[in-house]
């Protein structure tokens, strides 16, 4: 048998795995720095377009700074609508009213609002023509890695392709169900809700006014976020027999089964494109590095859908893993090593186990019919109604204004 000649190894400063948002956009803002990346993936541009078709993103203050400081940011071409209020709001069941919960309004026209609604196939657009022109960049798509070799001062990585290539660290963005996880026998912690999540776009007659609602339902909470014009997206999550049916069920009873629980809240609804579902887990990696090596996004993390901050998670990741880096680079120290990695895993182990603990809680909270739960989280977010300090409290935490803030997300 003739065995392929294996091609010279290339040494690139970092390698990524992953081409999606998350690591397309820490190509992006690794290059702004001055660092040299290959990114590279299994799948085609296209075909990652096409997987993502029709999902939104709401993303917080902070993460706009980031894009703005990466050039990513422009509010036309990303087709971008600010959320200026948040509705909170109860319904036990399709006969009862809604009952209003709380609400959370722009404090003032100098305010920038705390979150935005963004479309992926926009983000993807503007993010693929940066990739593509900016030469610190190398992006190989259609290629996976097949073998992975690690000794105490690089990593080399052999692909389907037959090339190889030698790297300082490796940054891995191949998203839920880590192949690279998978490989390394990492560990993770998991918990099915026995929920999946109902995603889609609507039309509608009534203006939105910029509102984003969240409705919780007996079975799951349903948030109605707002797009530009007279749209909107839903994340609906249901337990797993519903959400099937419903999954499987024609557009018109679908969209008809929702107008009886949102009410006025959305006038006339049709469906725009098809509605996608997923299984809903939270997966949270105990140990985001390993030797040379460093998880971000959801590789790293999986958290319940109804905060809408998952790639905001992963856009913190992002700009925490720059700023560590980049004072590395700048004592001259290896970027690979243990100190530096272990620097950065210190630094995000907060923000992450308090989200994951965070919207775990509340989707327990929220998700049921019990009677002592619906009394405590009403007198709950009654509380919070009724107090602006702990209104403005909550929307700095939705705009990401918390901790100790890298660079790139002020």
């Amino acid at each position: 048998m003739v065995v392929p000649l294996m091609k010279k190894s290339k040494n690139r400063q970092i390698v990524i795995i992953g081409a999606g948002l998350i690591g397309s956009i820490m190509a992006v803002a690794l290059a702004s720095e001055g660092f040299d990346v290959t990114v590279i993936d299994g799948a085609t541009e296209k075909d990652r377009i096409k997987q993502n078709e029709g999902r939104t993103y709401a993303l917080s203050r902070t993460s706009k700074n980031l894009l703005a400081n990466l050039g990513l940011w422009d509010a036309k071409k990303l087709n971008v609508s600010p959320i200026e209020n948040i509705v909170l709001s109860t319904k036990s069941g399709s006969d009862d009213n809604i009952k209003h919960l709380a609400a959370f309004n722009k404090e003032s026209s100098e305010v920038e609002p705390s979150s935005y609604m963004i479309e992926d196939f926009y983000l993807r657009t503007v993010l693929g023509s940066k990739l593509n022109t900016n030469t610190k960049i190398q992006l190989i798509n259609s290629t996976e890695v097949i073998q992975d070799e690690t000794t105490s001062y690089e990593t080399k990585l052999i692909l389907s392709d037959k090339s190889s290539f030698t790297t300082e660290i490796l940054i891995i963005s191949d998203g839920r169900e880590s192949g690279f996880a998978k490989r390394l026998d990492k560990k993770f912690f998991k918990k099915h809700y026995n929920q999946v999540a109902i995603v889609g776009n609507l039309s509608h007659k009534n203006e939105h006014n910029f509102t984003a609602h969240q409705l919780f339902l007996s079975g799951g909470p349903l948030a109605i976020l707002p797009l530009l014009g007279k749209r909107s997206t839903f994340v609906w999550s249901l337990p797993e027999q519903m959400g099937n049916r419903l999954s499987a069920a024609q557009d018109d009873i679908f969209t008809n089964y929702l107008k009886e629980h949102v009410e006025d809240i959305l006038i006339n609804p049709s469906q725009i494109g098809e509605k996608k579902m997923f299984p809903l887990y939270l997966s949270f990696l105990s140990e985001t590095i390993d030797n040379r090596k460093v998880f971000i996004g959801d590789s790293a993390q999986a958290i319940h859908p109804l905060a809408g901050q998952g790639l905001n998670l992963g856009l913190r990741d992002i700009a925490c893993l720059v700023d560590t880096l980049l004072k590395g680079k700048k004592l001259g120290l290896d970027l690979g090593s243990t100190d530096i990695l272990k620097k950065y895993e210190s630094w995000r182990s907060f923000d992450r186990i308090s989200l994951m603990t965070y919207t775990d809680l509340i989707n327990t909270l929220f998700s049921n019919n019990n009677f002592y739960l619906k009394s405590l989280r009403e007198l709950g977010m009654n509380a919070i109604d009724k107090s602006n300090f702990l209104k403005s409290f909550f929307m700095r935490e939705a705009a990401g204004e918390y901790g100790d803030l890298p660079e790139l997300l002020k």
